[in-house]
């Protein structure tokens, strides 16, 4: 729990910002649960020759990772998150879903201090997204350590169990996310609704206090601050639900860590266009928004199409709402619908038909009369009247088509929201200076440790740094508490 300073700041030895899967793990290492290696053979053997030097003893939050790590290879540029992906689900790429080899041991005698701050419930974006679509990754690769999916699913969802080879509802995993945090008692380190505003390093240590790097103020450290040469102050403001219906308030907070994890994932705000007339009311940029207005308007009636842009997940699933809600698609997207960079090409028919049926009609392989592609297109610009002029996404063209819809959803991706750091983190990606992004610029950081490259105290983990899935996102869980154990014997 955290402790008031003498100057009413909140302290925390590490504060986590984000609540989804990853930070969700962190809390679990840090809250004294740690992974030992069963002594069960791994079907790779260099990895298995390794394994079987190791000290069963001795936590995996205690080994040195790096020599385990060395010449793995998966889903994941990151090595930890690799190693921890082979140990918990072995040869899962090759579609085997051996059991994991690592147990999880309760040692309360090795927690660590920490607060996991969220926007919304524990679950991170996963609370936000619509609750029957169906998760892209296998049910087993969404669960978190120590509490296996489909033994959950058993005993609050289902009469039998359901194979894990098969894909979750995203309503299930919020719940069991939900469900993770209360069934390991990690509710007292979680904190909703806080929004944060600021991180930054404003106190570095001088005869017992601390100066604000900023302001430039004198003030008193917290206890067990006065032996770091620095520490964070993260600032914000958590909504505190009114006496009305509806009705909330703002209440600032003002907390102050050694260490700050960044944890936010990569959902935050949708990217844009770019083209005029993208603000109007009757267009939206996110699936959220999407399915509300698929099913609070009678767009069925309209004589006018929906407009989606786009050629990824997203927009294939509005285009999936919109034609089980019988609404008529025009279908605009910049790529050709063989293109080989295309994620619907890559998915295997057998385990995403749904998809597969969306790239079908992109193709001309599959008829649907409520559906028409319009491949190789640029939006131009949206009119208030509804209309929208389109052009060939190639150079030299000049040909312009006019297009009147009853709404538009541009479903092009989205980027992380870190506005809260100073040049909205700018200064801590890979390619300096610019934003930071998933897939062309995450943060830079340690492969073994998670901590910035760029800046000394603060870390960063999951889609942030690359790992997307839920399965890769837990071993910067791992590398980050083995970094701070490692430090806590110093």
């Amino acid at each position: 729990m955290p402790t008031k300073c003498s100057n009413n700041k909140q302290c925390t030895d590490v504060l986590v910002i984000g609540n989804g899967p990853s930070g969700i793990s962190l809390s679990y290492l840090l809250s004294g649960y740690r992974p030992y290696y069963t002594g069960k053979p791994h079907p790779n053997s260099i990895l298995n020759a390794r394994l079987q030097d190791l000290d069963r003893n001795v936590s995996l939050v205690e080994q040195n990772l790096e020599p385990l790590c060395e010449g793995l290879d998966g889903r994941s540029s990151n090595p930890v998150a690799v190693l921890f992906d082979a140990l918990t689900h072995p040869d899962a790429d090759l579609g085997e879903d051996n059991p994991s080899l690592l147990e999880w041991r309760y040692e309360p005698q090795h927690k660590i201090d920490h607060m996991v701050l969220g926007k919304s419930r524990p679950g991170g974006s996963w609370q936000n997204m619509e609750g029957s679509m169906q998760t892209l990754s296998l049910s087993s690769w969404m669960e978190l350590p120590g509490l296996p999916f489909g033994k959950w699913l058993l005993n609050n969802k289902q009469s039998k169990e359901k194979p894990m080879t098969e894909r979750a509802t995203i309503n299930d995993v919020c719940d069991y996310y939900m469900s993770f945090v209360k069934e390991k008692k990690l509710e007292d380190n979680f904190h909703d609704s806080h929004i944060v505003t600021s991180v930054h390093k404003v106190y570095k240590r001088q005869k017992g206090a601390c100066i604000d790097d900023e302001s430039g103020e004198i003030e008193p450290c917290c206890t067990n601050m006065t032996k770091h040469p620095y520490h964070w102050e993260v600032r914000g403001y958590r909504m505190v639900p009114g006496c009305h219906d509806n009705s909330a308030t703002r209440e600032e907070f003002c907390i102050s860590a050694l260490f700050v994890v960044i944890a936010t994932g990569t959902f935050d705000i949708p990217n844009k266009l770019g083209a005029l007339g993208e603000k109007l009311s009757f267009v939206s940029h996110s699936l959220h928004e999407f399915e509300s207005v698929i099913n609070h308007s009678k767009l069925s009636e309209s004589h006018d199409p929906v407009l989606v842009v786009g050629a990824g997940l997203s927009a294939a699933d509005a285009i999936l709402m919109a034609l089980q809600s019988q609404v008529p698609i025009v279908h605009a997207f910049r790529r050709n619908a063989n293109d080989s960079n295309l994620i619907l090409r890559k998915l295997p028919k057998n385990m995403y038909p749904e998809y597969h049926k969306i790239h079908s009609l992109m193709k001309g392989t599959e008829q649907n009369p409520l559906y028409k592609a319009m491949a190789r297109q640029d939006i131009v610009e949206i009119k208030e009247d509804k209309s929208v002029l389109l052009k060939p996404h190639k150079k030299g063209s000049d040909d312009i088509t006019s297009l009147n819809v009853s709404h538009i959803g541009i479903l092009i991706g989205s980027r992380p929201d870190l506005s809260f750091l100073p040049h909205e983190g700018r200064e801590i990606g890979v390619l300096k200076k610019y934003p930071i992004q998933s897939k062309h610029n995450p943060i830079d950081i340690d492969p073994y440790s998670y901590q910035c490259v760029h800046e000394l105290g603060l870390f960063a983990m999951g889609p942030l740094v690359g790992d997307n899935f839920v399965r890769f996102g837990q071993g910067g869980a791992l590398g980050i508490a083995n970094y701070l154990s490692s430090r806590n014997k110093q």
